[in-house]
């Protein structure tokens, strides 16, 4: 064998090893939980963190959370907040009136034509066309049952005999004599071509409207609208509070020199919302300061904050306080604004549980991994895919939701130690490197040194 081919076969030898030491590097994280994905290949998938998980991270932006592949190769992943509860929408049943056109008129008197009941409500509109007269040219609209303002009016009129298209002016009362316009968006129509068929039977309110009746009489557009089968009022009612998971912290000790009373937290939770826990009767006012570390600055949230209870009833007490931004610090502050008599009152920190958002590249089995001082999450555009694969599923498509397996260590708190690790593989490499030139070096001495051929 030839001193080149040698020389080849070490350097490719120590490059294999060199690749080998880098790619067998996975102590850099605490632990790691198995992800089992749902069957069928969704592509991207969520997995929502538990306490164990954010107990284990230590970044306070959990870049220290990444998803890897069965090859270890992490994987694309975004981290999203908890979604927001989505406000409900609520219909109503009311009662409509077809009008006649000298009732549809500005400054109509309909109550003249008009039975009500002794609450109000109409019974009935006292009107008997004649077989020559036009059709109803408006509606009106009982409202008096609607328990909260309305926000849009819905028509259903079947299928229109014929194509039409109009506005529709909106006007309220509560007397059937005086009458305000109502600002309203929206054009009622009923459109075909073909098989096809274009429906609009909705006009909206700018703003929430609350009144006994409404008039709604057909404005600018073509063709004659259709008799009218029902009618409903739509409100969009808040969405629902969140439902948060609660860590109740107790003081580290007595009062500082401040009179403040220092709380730790264990786990990078989001905490959005918190709340005073206290021991019988209590009313004082309070200042919550948050920092990452003892040699940190502390920064106040709130100043002159009331909390109170009386009595065991939960409407006797001050709600939790929503902060403005989630945070994960390590430590917490209360300071009474004067002395505080007893104990050290319960640190309450509300929270939701966030989702990691990944795309499944590479082969399974899937891992979450957490707890490192020197691995990141890497960036990577996961959120124009999302925003991509909503445009073609719907808006309120999500990715298939993955679950948590039992938790599995790998380095423990070795992986915490934020000291540069040697970096054999380089070193190795180097070596090989440097090993190559020295017998390239000798191979080309040796032939300089070689007897000339005579």
């Amino acid at each position: 064998m030839s001193t080149s081919t040698r020389c080849f076969r070490v350097l490719a030898c120590g490059l294999v090893l060199a690749s080998a030491a880098v790619a067998a590097d996975d102590g850099a994280f605490v632990a790691q939980w198995p992800l089992t994905l749902p069957s069928g290949d969704s592509g991207a998938y969520q997995v929502e963190l538990d306490a164990e998980v954010y107990a284990t991270t230590v970044s306070p932006t959990l870049r220290d959370l990444v998803v890897v592949n069965g090859d270890g190769r992490q994987v694309p992943a975004l981290l999203q907040a908890a979604p927001t509860p989505a406000a409900r929408k609520t219909t109503q049943a009311l009662a409509w009136f077809p009008l006649p056109a000298n009732a549809a008129r500005a400054g109509s008197d309909i109550a003249a034509i008009s039975e009500l009941d002794p609450d109000g409500r109409l019974r009935r509109i006292q009107w008997q066309p004649a077989s020559s007269d036009a059709p109803p040219a408006a509606l009106l609209v009982d409202a008096s049952a609607a328990t909260v303002p309305l926000q849009a009016l819905v028509l259903d009129w079947g299928v229109a005999d014929a194509a039409f298209e109009r506005t529709m002016r909106v006007e309220a009362s509560d007397d059937l004599r005086d009458w305000q316009p109502v600002s309203a968006r929206g054009r009622l129509l009923d459109l075909r071509r073909g098989d096809a068929r274009l429906v609009e039977r909705q006009v909206t309110f700018d703003a929430p409207v609350r009144t006994r009746y409404l008039r709604l009489s057909p404005g600018a557009g073509a063709g004659a609208m259709p008799a009218v089968v029902s009618l409903v009022g739509e409100t969009r009612m808040s969405a629902d509070a969140p439902t948060l998971a609660w860590r109740d912290l107790q003081a580290t000790g007595a009062a500082d020199a401040d009179g403040g009373f220092v709380y730790r937290l264990d786990a990078r939770l989001p905490v959005t919302h918190v709340d005073i826990g206290f021991e019988g009767n209590a009313t004082a006012r309070w200042t919550l300061s948050v920092r990452e570390s003892d040699d940190a600055p502390w920064r106040t949230l709130t100043s002159d904050w009331l909390v109170y209870r009386v009595g065991a009833d939960a409407a006797s007490r001050t709600p939790p306080l929503a902060l403005d931004t989630t945070l994960r610090a390590r430590q917490w502050r209360l300071k009474p604004d004067s002395s505080h008599a007893g104990a050290a009152p319960t640190l309450r920190l509300g929270w939701q549980p966030e989702r990691l958002v990944f795309v499944a590249e590479g082969a399974p089995p899937f891992s979450l991994r957490a707890g490192s001082a020197t691995g990141v999450r890497g960036d990577a555009p996961v959120a124009p895919l999302l925003a991509d694969l909503r445009a073609r599923n719907g808006g309120n498509w999500q990715p298939a939701a993955a679950t948590l397996g039992a938790r599995a260590d790998l380095a423990g708190v070795a992986a915490l130690d934020d000291t540069p690790p040697r970096d054999w593989g380089t070193w190795l490499l180097w070596g090989v490197l440097l090993l190559g030139v020295l017998l390239i070096g000798g191979f080309a001495l040796s032939l300089l040194r070689a007897p000339k051929p005579q």
